[in-house]
């Protein structure tokens, strides 16, 4: 509209970390996904998948062959990936899962396990927390492996 001034969009300020944690901080807050993990994940496999992520995807998954089977951390990225994807239909039973921090273009149950994860590594004081760039990464590299 002419004369008109443009309407002002709002600038998000809060850094990507303060986001995941927010909605984290939800996630746990509303659903059951805590207690849920600590059944399901052992110490030394939730410190296992600290240290590759310290490491970082694409580099624990680079292989001088080129082939992501190959790269140094691939079980353990593997085994990431399977244990979210496993988790995700058997918490589609689980009530307090309607109570979930809906997402716009991500899988809500998937971000919901992450940041479980993700509050499983702070109660254990890992430095390099799961988020969700992390698990686009993970997808991208791993959803055609059988």
């Amino acid at each position: 509209m002419r004369g008109q001034p443009e309407p002002q969009v709002s600038k998000e300020t809060r850094s990507y970390d303060e986001l995941i944690d927010e909605i984290m901080e939800w996630n746990i807050g509303h659903t059951d996904i805590l207690d849920v993990l600590h059944r399901e994940i052992e110490e030394e496999r939730l410190a296992t998948w600290t240290h590759a992520l310290e490491v970082g995807v694409r580099k624990g998954l680079a292989s001088p062959s080129g082939k992501i089977e190959e790269g140094p951390l691939f079980p353990v990225f593997v085994d990431l990936y399977q244990f979210v994807k496993n988790l995700r239909p058997k918490l589609l039973t689980n009530p307090t899962m309607s109570n979930v921090k809906k997402m716009e273009k991500s899988d809500s149950l998937c971000v919901c396990i992450l940041c479980g994860i993700r509050a499983l590594q702070m109660e254990s004081g890992a430095k390099r927390l799961l988020n969700t760039l992390h698990w686009i990464l993970l997808e991208r590299y791993l959803c055609n492996m059988p």
